[in-house]
């Protein structure tokens, strides 16, 4: 990420995720598709391909429409400042050539970018909270072993807001046999053991996607035969 990102990385939603968190923080979701399954061991994979603006460069751009429409500007001068407003975004765009998770990214003009995103993480179960910047997934783990997941950034954020981007996203999880769901928001849940929970992301959504779950190496321990024999006896 270039440097004048950094401070915008904290919860500015690119959905995958926002959802990114490869895109988090320089980019706003617009349309997104989006897919998250989730292993028995707590790794996961997430794809996601869709369009995102880059807020400075679309400001820019706005600005000078209007100011070529209202004959401000020649077309020469036009041409020079567009590729001058557009300048941000490409350099953002060289700093994301090295992140292995981008499939591709590429401008599509005005301030925009379409994008495909494919990228391994874990669920790190001895952590009681994580909400790592550069991960898909916030999560806390439960006394009871339980594991309660958040889709980081899928929601629509304040710049996006502000900048009338109309959001449009749809968001599917998998889980792998064995794991149980507790508890869900999901808008649509699967019918059949290998189906899928869905959300759909628009700018009227306020929950974050969010699954309650229990992985199969998170099962409580079965009770020492020791302790059994006691209670057997303190019966008695």
């Amino acid at each position: 990420m270039t440097r004048h990102c950094l401070h915008r990385l904290p919860l500015v939603a690119l959905a995958l995720a926002l959802f990114v968190s490869v895109l988090a923080g320089c980019w706003v979701p617009e349309h997104y598709l989006g897919r998250i399954r989730i292993k028995r061991d707590g790794s996961y994979v997430v794809s996601l391909e869709g369009t995102a603006v880059h807020p400075e460069a679309l400001r820019a751009m706005r600005r000078l429409d209007a100011a070529g429409k209202g004959g401000a500007l020649k077309p020469e001068e036009l041409q020079k400042r567009q590729a001058e407003a557009l300048a941000p975004l490409q350099k953002d765009l060289d700093a994301l050539k090295g992140e292995s998770s981008i499939q591709t990214v590429k401008s599509v003009g005005d301030g925009r970018v379409r994008f495909i995103l494919l990228g391994e993480w874990r669920i790190e179960t001895d952590r009681i909270v994580s909400m790592e910047l550069r991960e898909p997934l916030a999560y806390a783990v439960g006394q009871d072993g339980s594991l309660s997941v958040r889709v980081k950034d899928a929601l629509p954020g304040w710049e996006g807001r502000e900048l009338g981007v109309a959001v449009d996203g749809d968001l599917s999880i998998v889980l792998d046999e064995g794991i149980q769901v507790l508890e869900s928001n999901a808008q649509q849940k699967p019918t059949t053991p290998r189906g899928a929970y869905h959300w759909h992301i628009d700018g009227a959504t306020t929950q974050a996607p969010y699954l309650k779950l229990r992985l199969p190496s998170a099962e409580p321990a079965p009770e020492p035969r020791s302790s059994q024999v006691q209670k057997k006896l303190a019966h008695h």
